[in-house]
């Protein structure tokens, strides 16, 4: 089940937003009584209980507002079990000194807002001599390890638990505490309020991850990278298992530069089945790869990992075959081969020098293109060219190179900063110009715009993200990939930024 969290300043606008949640089909709101700004009458509050609820006045110094005198907040609390509500949340020094009462079930947590001590694990196991139905553990994870160790405590604890490592890094414990038994999670529901760090909104819960369907059996990828909130591939990759009925689900996970290594080592208890991989960790990852196909050989970048029999790390790169789709498909057809494809003896400059950068440079190269590398970091540029034999470019240079192509491969531009480009109008006066941008959140980005208004042709990373994505499903699942499913849940996920 999922938890709506809600709390406003005034009684009545708590009442008007509770019952919003049960007409958008909330089964359980947790109300944030520490929110109201004048002395709670909770009478008037549990008069009309739209949905179950889970009664909480938060202190300060568990993250709440409440600051109000200690003994009084202890008897509100008492009097919500008098009044029968359905869960009463109890911090572990509070819970021995409030009573069990008739129907109420006891939810005994603690909060941590600054660290995951090293002794989280005693602290959970203290939380269960306290009487509870529930055990609710919610610690500041500063790193994957700390997250780890929160998600963990659900899978040995003696009754029910809810493991919540608060902060970005920590999000997929939210999702994935339902596969080890935790009975709800809390998400938020006025996108206008929020109370905790990395909580995830109701709808993006219910819809994204079909957060109700996981259970113990559900197999578990994920998409890494840094940053990861706006990756659209665990949406679009859970609406292709569930159109084929698979119980599998595919959540995001922060891994910062550098923590590969750590990823691995933290998260291997998952039993992962696959990853979908984006920056900063395209190159990073191949030397951790114990196989690999020659695509990842070719262009040293990998963006997608299935994990093998004894856990053994396999290496793939849909980016490559995906861009070389979208470029040839845009400028006249497809070809099986490379020998005559449109990209032949074609000028083509590429914006970037990382991973995605590395495969398409690769894969024109191959079919013949005359390739330019240019980049914010002139010396990543000029270590790219050298590598591949090919001409770099100052960035100042950029706009006045004279080219047949520009492929954008860097994340300027890229949701939130859709009003970046990395090009000025001035670079798409050649004509016959074909501009390809990689980024696909915003599917419109800016310099597309720009080159469209231009009478340029133009590519949008859209296509090539779900040309790549298809591919990752049927290495996933050995299955063909529902593509109008993904392509429809792409458009949903991305229509509000293209209508802004």
């Amino acid at each position: 089940m999922i938890c709506a969290t809600i709390g406003r300043g005034r009684h009545s606008s708590l009442a008007e937003e509770w019952a919003q949640a049960a007409e958008a089909g909330v089964g359980l709101v947790e109300l944030r009584i520490d929110c109201l700004r004048r002395e709670p009458d909770l009478k008037r509050i549990l008069k009309t209980r739209p949905t179950p609820l889970v009664f909480t006045i938060r202190r300060g110094a568990d993250g709440g507002l409440w600051r109000g005198n200690e003994d009084k907040r202890q008897q509100l609390l008492r009097e919500a079990v008098a009044l029968g509500v359905d869960y009463i949340d109890l911090e572990m020094d509070v819970a021995p000194k409030i009573r069990r009462f008739g129907k109420t079930k006891r939810i005994v947590s603690y909060h941590n807002l600054k660290t995951t001590p090293v002794d989280v694990q005693d602290v959970a196991e203290k939380c269960e001599e306290f009487d509870p139905d529930v055990v609710k553990i919610a610690t500041s994870a500063l790193t994957l390890a700390e997250a780890s160790r929160v998600l963990h405590l659900a899978t040995n604890a003696k009754g029910p638990m809810i493991p919540i490592a608060m902060g970005e890094i920590g999000v997929f414990t939210r999702i994935l505490g339902r596969k080890y038994g935790a009975p709800f999670t809390y998400s938020g529901f006025n996108p206008e309020r929020v109370f905790a760090a990395g909580m995830i909104p109701y709808r993006t819960l219910e819809v994204d991850y079909s957060y109700e369907q996981i259970n113990a059996k559900t197999e578990i990828y994920a998409v890494i990278g840094d940053p990861i909130e706006q990756s659209l591939s665990p949406a679009v990759h859970n609406a292709a298992f569930r159109a084929l009925g698979l119980n599998k689900v595919m959540v995001p996970i922060l891994v910062p530069s550098g923590e590969l290594p750590s990823f691995f080592k933290e998260l291997l208890w998952l039993d992962l089945k696959g990853c979908s991989v984006t920056i900063p960790h395209k190159q990073d990852l191949v030397p951790l790869l114990q196989q690999c196909e020659g695509s990842v050989e070719r262009t040293g970048a990998c963006n997608t990992i299935v994990f093998g029999a004894a856990g053994v790390r396999v290496g793939y790169n849909t980016d490559y075959r995906a861009a070389m789709g979208s470029l040839e498909t845009a400028m006249g057809g497809e070809s099986s081969d490379e020998s005559t494809s449109p990209l032949l003896d074609k000028h083509v400059l590429i914006l970037g020098a990382g991973g995605v950068a590395r495969s398409i440079a690769r894969g024109v190269a191959r079919r013949g293109a005359n390739v330019t590398i240019t980049n914010r970091h002139d010396d990543r540029a000029n270590q790219l060219a050298e590598e591949l034999g090919c001409r770099a470019v100052p960035w100042s240079t950029r706009a006045s190179t004279v080219t047949d192509v520009i492929i954008n491969a860097t994340p300027v531009g890229m949701y939130p900063n859709v009003d970046d480009t990395p090009l000025p109008p001035a670079a798409f006066s050649r004509a016959g110009l074909v501009v390809f941008d990689t980024i696909y959140h915003p599917e419109n980005t800016m310099m597309l715009k720009l080159a469209r208004e231009r009478g340029c042709t133009t590519v949008n990373g859209a296509d090539m993200f779900l040309r790549q994505a298809a591919l990752q499903f049927k290495l996933y699942t050995g299955q063909d990939a529902p593509v109008d499913v993904m392509r429809d849940e792409l458009k949903r996920k991305l229509s509000p930024v293209r209508d802004a």
